[in-house]
């Protein structure tokens, strides 16, 4: 498995120990695609909630968004747990933008990939 940089990995490796998620593939994806920018690492307790062990709708409207890091934010929703945009009939963002054309249109393609690789279990951290 590839990183970033180092922030990159130690966010990730810090998660990990946080959140006791080793195993958990859908949670190791998520935090290694949050890790991935400086604004998602720095806002984490706006995208997640620790203690409900849950992510936040809310991050994707949040004023320190900017298009690569909703983009970021996007994918890792939906690879944790298959988010597009909806919950129910409530429609929270734009299915559109979940869709693989919108989400690899991104310099982090390479990453997205690699944390498919890790949410299917190819990856053993």
């Amino acid at each position: 498995m590839k990183f970033a940089d180092n922030e990159h990995r130690q966010f990730f490796e810090d998660m990990m120990q946080k959140t006791g998620a080793l195993g958990d593939n859908y949670r190791m994806a998520l935090f290694y695609v949050l890790g991935l920018l400086p604004d998602t690492r720095r806002w984490i307790t706006d995208i997640y909630n620790f203690e409900e062990k849950a992510i936040k709708f809310s991050a994707l409207k949040k004023p320190w968004q900017t298009s690569g890091n909703i983009r970021v934010t996007r994918m890792a929703f939906n690879l944790y747990n298959g988010f597009e945009g909806k919950v129910g009939n409530r429609k929270i963002d734009d299915p559109a933008k979940y869709t693989p054309y919108w989400l690899f249109d991104s310099l982090n393609a390479d990453y997205f990939l690699e944390a498919i690789k890790l949410l299917n279990g190819v990856y053993k951290y």
